[in-house]
C-alpha cells in the first residue's frame, strides 16, 4: 500500500475579526492520510520590511455526513445542586 502525500492549502480568512485571528485558514493532510485545521498569520520585519508568516497546525479535522467539523470535546452538564430545603426528609437513618 502506497503512503499518501502530505500537503495542504491555506486560504484567507473571510471571517476574520480580530488582530488575533488567523490571517489565512486550511487543511493539511499527513500521510498517513489525517486531516488537521491549518493556520496562518501574516507578519513584517519591522526592520527590512520582509513578510513571514507563522503557522500553527490545529485540531484533527473529522468527516462527519459529508462535512467536515473540528474535532471539539463533547459539553458536559453539571448536576442541579439542590439547597437543604430541597432535600428529601424521608431517609431513615439507624
Amino acid at each position: 500500500m502506497e503512503a499518501a502525500k502530505a500537503g495542504g492549502s491555506l486560504r484567507k480568512n473571510t471571517k476574520k475579526e480580530k488582530d488575533s485571528q488567523p490571517d489565512l485558514t486550511g487543511k493539511w493532510t499527513d500521510q498517513s492520510g489525517q486531516q488537521f485545521w491549518l493556520s496562518a498569520w501574516r507578519n513584517v520585519d519591522a526592520k527590512t520590511g520582509n513578510v513571514w508568516f507563522s503557522l500553527k497546525l490545529g485540531d484533527p479535522v473529522e468527516q462527519q455526513s459529508g462535512s467536515y467539523e473540528s474535532k471539539k470535546p463533547a459539553l458536559v452538564q453539571k448536576p442541579v445542586s439542590k439547597s437543604f430545603a430541597d432535600m428529601d426528609d424521608d431517609i431513615p437513618f439507624n
